[in-house]
């Protein structure tokens, strides 16, 4: 449970630094002062999916939207301002590796052992090993 509210933790802030870092500039200003709000709202709705994913127990889930997120911000990054390119870039990395997932193969149960074939000579049916042929005179 401590693992889920250090998830939920993580995303919630990185929800809000994006969203707070476009939501009030002006659009000629967002190269210079913030995320710009597109990127920030997208941003923002994938990290409360990873948050609600990681909340419902399903991590490999919200591991998978984590590392999308990661990729989706290490792709935009250069329309990030320089000085909230690497908070950014740290806390996406910080959530997908605080995020574990434990895939269980589901094994089918095991057969008990085949008893062992019995050997009942090298003759064919109705052969004894007798005296070869049921023709006695």
């Amino acid at each position: 449970m401590a693992g889920v509210s250090r998830i939920l933790s993580a995303a919630a802030l990185l929800a809000v630094v994006t969203a707070g870092c476009g939501g009030a500039a002006q659009p000629q200003k967002l190269a210079v002062h913030g995320v710009p709000p597109a990127l920030a709202n997208h941003w923002e709705r994938q990290a409360l999916a990873i948050a609600s994913a990681a909340a419902a127990g399903n991590n490999c889930s919200a591991l998978q939207l984590a590392n999308a997120l990661r990729s989706d911000v290490t792709a935009r990054e250069h329309r990030l301002p320089m000085r909230l390119r690497v908070p950014l870039l740290t806390g996406v990395n910080s959530l997908a590796e605080r995020i574990t997932c434990v895939v269980t193969v589901p094994t089918p149960p095991k057969k008990p052992p085949k008893p062992p074939h019995e050997h009942h000579g090298h003759g064919h049916h109705g052969q004894d090993g007798g005296d070869g042929g049921g023709n006695e005179q």
